[in-house]
């Protein structure tokens, strides 16, 4: 590594620690992407209103266009849900199935149910929070420990694991021409030590609290909200989730069509539950959030576009591509550095297959297996993508009424930690035996 790659190197480092600095201390990513994007600049030989104006807004607008879509759909669809008492109605149903002793377990699931539904994360908290509120009060444990565990339910294994329609395996299928279901042993078997794994790390944590006195106290910022009589019942709730799902992974109509379907169903059938006057404010609200949960991840995206163009980036990328790693083990940790620099599995995923994708198609003429391949990657961008500056981990702490002090080491472990260690200890090993 010569002089120059080395303060690349640093730069881009120092610009990363940055950025989990000041999101401790609640900045916004719309000033903190710009903000890393200039000092890596300034110490990559980057100029610096060229590598903010084009390149940097280069990576946030593809970003924007790429995705744009499905963040609407999925929040339309998820407010379709919160507002018809459907969310809530599902969320009950599993927390009276497994009562208050199993609040962790009952949490996550309602987060998982929705999020391989299709349903955008920040819609998934909104419909989730105040269920697992009333979970955490009846389980007598503090607050801080709610995004956790609701967190590990929507953006481990039921964002990157087989049939899911989430972001990180759709890029991951339009690369490289691979179901839904690809990598099935190994992506089901990760799925299931990341769930409970999950469970009974967040279980420990709420009996440890408790050890130390520590209570349940109600948000005085929230309403309480009880299960509303005038819901759709258990069967119709969970059918437009179930439509997504299933017409998603049997046929091979993009995830938009497919959301768009969700949506028209929902409408049907969740018509005689919706508050008919506040219809208009339902979809503007669930545009507008749209745009700020896209934004936030967008600005870091626009980050990585920035890094992609030091002399450190294509150093790591040549080291990495030129090493005699197995294939199988450059795409987990592909995935995961590229979901480490931009703090988002969305954006790393597509980030990494713009620079790896076309050596991932030739590991596949040589004899390697794409849909291990396919797995792998999208188990690695949700890894590292938990690190601080991850804008929707923002916008979750903001919801639920809580900071990055107070919770963000219990998402480190159920987000971070336990994903990485599920990839590399048991998907890696298994795509490594049977590839």
């Amino acid at each position: 590594m010569d002089t120059t790659t080395f303060i690349s190197a640093l730069g881009v480092f120092a610009a990363m620690a940055g950025m989990a600095i000041l999101i401790f201390k609640r900045v916004s990513p719309i000033l903190i992407g710009p903000m890393a994007a200039i000092l890596v600049c300034l110490t990559s030989q980057i100029p610096v209103f060229k590598g903010v104006t084009e390149t940097y807004m280069s990576g946030v607008t593809d970003f924007f266009l790429s995705y744009f879509f499905i963040f609407l759909l999925g929040n339309i669809f998820g407010n379709l849900y919160q507002n018809s008492g459907a969310a809530s109605k599902i969320g009950s149903i599993i927390s009276r199935k497994f009562g208050a002793k199993n609040c962790m377990l009952a949490c996550m699931l309602s987060a998982a149910i929705l999020s391989y539904g299709g349903i955008n994360s920040f819609v998934i908290i909104f419909s989730v929070y105040p269920i697992a509120l009333k979970l955490f009060e009846d389980a007598d444990y503090p607050t801080y420990l709610l995004p956790g565990i609701v967190c590990g339910g929507m953006w481990t294994f039921a964002m990157t694991g087989p049939f899911t329609p989430q972001i990180p395996n759709i890029v991951s299928m339009q690369y490289l021409g691979t179901p839904s279901y690809a990598g099935l042993l190994p992506g089901l078997s990760g799925a299931l030590v990341m769930a409970v794994s999950i469970v009974v790390f967040m279980n420990h944590q709420g009996k440890k609290a408790k050890l130390r006195g520590e209570h349940f106290q109600w948000p005085e910022s929230v309403k309480r909200i009880e299960e509303e009589e005038n819901a759709p019942n258990g069967i119709v709730s969970i059918i437009p989730i179930a439509f997504v799902l299933i017409v998603f992974n049997v046929t091979k109509l993009d995830i938009v069509i497919c959301l768009l379907m969700g949506i028209v169903l929902a409408l049907i059938l969740f018509f005689p539950y919706l508050p008919k006057s506040e219809m208009l404010e339902m979809f503007n609200s669930a545009a507008l959030s749209s745009i700020t949960v896209i934004l936030n991840t967008a600005v870091i995206v626009g980050f990585g576009s920035v890094v992609k163009e030091t002399a450190f980036y294509e150093f790591a990328t040549q080291m990495l591509l030129h090493s005699d790693a197995n294939p199988y083990v450059v795409a987990a940790v592909g995935a995961n550095v590229s979901a480490g620099i931009l703090g988002s599995a969305s954006g790393g995923i597509a980030l990494m297959y713009e620079t790896l994708g076309d050596t991932f198609l030739h590991y596949g003429a040589q004899g390697y297996n794409l849909e291990f391949i396919h797995r792998l990657c999208a188990d690695g961008s949700g890894g590292l993508d938990s690190l601080p500056w991850n804008g929707s981990i923002v916008s979750v702490f903001a919801i639920c009424n809580t900071t990055h002090k107070l919770s963000y080491k219990y998402n480190f472990v159920t987000c971070l930690v336990i994903p990485i260690a599920a990839t590399f200890l048991v998907a890696l090993p298994l795509c490594i035996i049977f590839g």
